[in-house]
């Protein structure tokens, strides 16, 4: 049976559909199983498609066809009206057959039917005038209906399958998104928690940032010192100008404190007893050391007409609140939670590697060599880390590109390999919405530039491309060509580096190359055992499961 499964938002045709049907003078209608057809962009913009669904005689023939379509496994096309013919096409949703995509394809009979007459009357269109627009169509002949319901379709499946995916790569570039929003706000925490010698500058920082990434008014940190019971806290940060006096506010945290418990964060609405008053709703959540709150981090006034706190406003509280926990436990830790930020980075991009047994590992890689590459060259540690960050997410791109294309064993065709070269884009609109992220999104979008002009998706040559996607270009290079594929083995290290060597100047910028190829590979060669290690692991999983 010719049907589409998707979920409601999909049930009305898009102006896509319509439009390119209308080109060839067809009517693209959607109705539920009753018939009574659903609201349409193309409401009395076109004579046709007024003559079509505003005509009572057509809508009650189309209702006629519905029962009759209802009972079908596969229903046929019917000839509603005389001259005019219905292709139905069922759409369902959870198995349940729930409503039609109609095509309504006029035919030569319906210049001569008497039907033609009401159908005007209905739409409030001259006759004459009507007869010989539809000549100028011209009408297609009966005969042609079965074929032309073929055609429909298909456009139409082709049509759904384009707007779910591009309605997968939105949803997965939103979650991507929120998933940024968070790791941005942790990086921009941990980065300062080496200063261990002013917890109030950390503290405020976090507020700030806090301040930013949330639709607060303000925000406040305050903590207690180890076994305090004084009402003042040792520590105190603010963000924004909160309506209350400072004093106030700090003698209403610290009371929360000896309340709070230490699983839930305490919400307030903006009219609650005991809150903040003045119709300012608060989000207060716990600072733990060793499993007791020891203080508070709040933040009120949200700039929203929704004054409820959201799911990713306690997300990103209870996130700082953790990260303030762990610099006052040991502010040494901000290797390891950089470390922590990063594996989640490479988290997110192995779930597009692991697509792909031959790529297992390849962003990792590819992020290490771009950054090996960024230091001899004397980049500074904060560019070092942006490198390290854009080698990881360069291919988050793929995670729109069919499975099928990217598992293919054997070369790609045309149409495939156009595909593959969409990824560089898809990747910058995934991740472009991210805050400070334009200086990642450069290597993404740019990283199969080539020096002579000849790469994609912009053309971009020499000292044009910028620096960064130059180099995630030969790491990408480098790891693609010592990879085995279905169709061929790795290249040999001595290979490789002689192909890079050679495509100095055309392919690769000249100074780099030199670098790169004086990079020590030792931490490489580790990687790939360990990558290597971990896929046959899983292909032992694999086997003992089937």
């Amino acid at each position: 049976m010719t049907s589409i499964s998707r979920p409601t938002r999909m049930l009305v045709a898009t102006d896509r559909q319509q439009d390119r049907l209308r080109e060839a003078g067809i009517v693209l209608l959607t109705c539920d199983t009753t018939g009574r057809t659903m609201p349409s962009t193309r409401a009395g913009a076109d004579w046709l498609w007024s003559l079509v669904a505003r005509s009572g005689l057509v809508l009650r023939a189309l209702a006629d066809c519905c029962a009759q379509w209802n009972d079908a496994e596969v229903p046929a096309p019917v000839e509603g009206v005389p001259g005019l013919w219905f292709v139905p096409i069922p759409i369902e949703e959870r198995r349940t057959r729930t409503a039609y995509a109609v095509a309504c394809i006029p035919c030569m009979e319906l210049l001569d039917a008497e039907q033609l007459s009401a159908m005007c009357q209905g739409a409030r269109l001259d006759t004459t005038w009507c007869r010989g627009q539809l000549e100028l169509l011209p009408p297609a002949s009966s005969a042609d209906v079965d074929r032309l319901a073929v055609l429909v379709r298909g456009a139409w499946q082709d049509e759904q399958r384009r707007c779910n995916d591009e309605q997968v790569i939105e949803d997965v570039g939103r979650e991507l998104g929120e998933s940024y929003e968070e790791i941005n706000l942790l990086y921009s925490i941990t980065r300062n928690m080496t200063e261990v010698d002013c917890p109030e500058r950390f503290l405020q920082v976090t507020c700030e940032e806090l301040r930013q990434q949330l639709p607060y008014t303000w925000v406040v940190a305050l903590v207690e010192g180890t076994g305090a019971t004084s009402e003042v806290p040792e520590h105190v940060a603010i963000a924004g100008a909160p309506p209350h006096v400072a004093g106030d506010l700090v003698r209403f945290g610290t009371r929360l404190v000896r309340s709070a418990a230490p699983d839930r964060p305490i919400v307030f609405g903006p009219d609650d007893p005991g809150g903040l008053g003045q119709g300012c709703a608060a989000i207060a959540q716990p600072i733990l050391r060793g499993g007791q709150v020891i203080g508070l981090l709040m933040a009120a006034c949200k700039e929203d007409d929704d004054q409820d706190a959201s799911s990713v406003d306690m997300k990103l509280m209870s996130a700082a609140a953790s990260h303030i926990e762990i610099f006052l436990e040991n502010a040494g830790l901000y290797e390891d939670l950089n470390a922590m930020f990063l594996g989640t980075l490479e988290s997110l991009t192995a779930s597009i590697d692991a697509k792909d047994r031959y790529t297992c590992g390849h962003s990792r890689r590819v992020a290490m060599l771009s950054r090996q590459l960024a230091e001899a060259c004397g980049c500074d540690a904060h560019l070092l880390n942006r490198v390290h960050i854009a080698g990881l997410v360069h291919d988050v791109g793929k995670i729109g590109v069919p499975e099928r294309v990217l598992v293919k064993p054997g070369r790609l065709d045309e149409h495939e390999v156009d595909w593959i070269r969409r990824h560089p884009e898809m990747g910058h609109r995934i991740l472009r919405d991210i805050p400070n992220f334009e200086d990642v999104l450069e290597g993404v979008l740019h990283h199969h530039e080539r020096w002579d002009g000849t790469g994609y998706p912009c053309s971009l040559a020499g000292e044009d491309i910028p620096r960064v996607a130059r180099m995630i270009a030969l790491a990408d290079a480098f790891d693609a060509m010592m990879s085995s594929r279905t169709y061929r083995r790795g290249m040999a290290r001595s290979q490789v580096l002689a192909e890079l060597e050679s495509c100095s100047g055309s392919q690769f910028d000249p100074d780099l190359v030199p670098v790169f190829l004086a990079l020590d590979f030792t931490a490489y060669d580790r990687l790939v055992e360990e990558h290597t290690v971990a896929e046959g692991d899983a292909d032992s999983t694999r086997g003992r499961a089937a």
